[in-house]
């Protein structure tokens, strides 16, 4: 993984203030403009992901070339009340464009009123009353691409890698591979 990974993200930052783009990033946005060929197919998951799921709210979360990955975020059913609830959480599924690899993670985010006061990846077990919905989008991504699970210990393995905005040592398989900010949703 650490292979593929070297193909689309720098060791170092020589090319941040240049005009130029390094190749590594050349070889990304290649690859993105063949990904966006499918993105239909990526949508037609997500059709289907929102009829099995009919209570949540399914969204494309696939920002190209921001995310080595399509991404899918279901929110889970709240209680319609006039105030925004204080704490929501959020299940995102993201399908890596550079290895046919997939994850699926929780998004907790806390309110005060309408202002977001913080937002937290939980990328280890999915809490107990979102596994039916994660075993949903995890089975989906299976089916319509093959995808295999990138298993935790292996996400969470350190790279010398520079992927956006997140630097070693911090940089792991898991930004490299799906987001460098699982936090950051809608």
């Amino acid at each position: 993984m650490l292979a593929i990974a070297r193909r689309y993200w720098r060791a170092d930052q020589t090319h941040d203030f240049r005009l130029d783009p390094s190749p590594e990033y050349v070889r990304y946005e290649g690859l993105w403009d063949e990904k966006r060929k499918e993105f239909n197919r990526w949508e037609a998951l997500l059709q289907e992901l929102q009829r099995a799921l009919p209570d949540c709210k399914v969204w494309d979360y696939t920002p190209p070339t921001a995310n080595p990955s399509f991404g899918a975020l279901v929110y889970p059913p709240s209680e319609e009340v006039t105030h925004r609830p204080q704490v929501t959480w959020t299940v995102a599924g993201y399908l890596s464009i550079l290895a046919p690899v997939y994850t699926v993670h929780c998004v907790r985010r806390e309110f005060l009123g309408h202002q977001l006061r913080s937002a937290k990846a939980f990328l280890g077990p999915i809490p107990l009353e979102l596994r039916g919905i994660a075993d949903i989008v995890a089975r989906g991504i299976e089916a319509h691409y093959g995808a295999t699970a990138l298993p935790l210990e292996v996400a969470q393995t350190p790279v010398p890698l520079y992927v956006n905005l997140m630097k070693p040592p911090e940089t792991t398989l898991f930004h490299a591979l799906f987001t460098a900010d699982p936090w950051n949703i809608l």
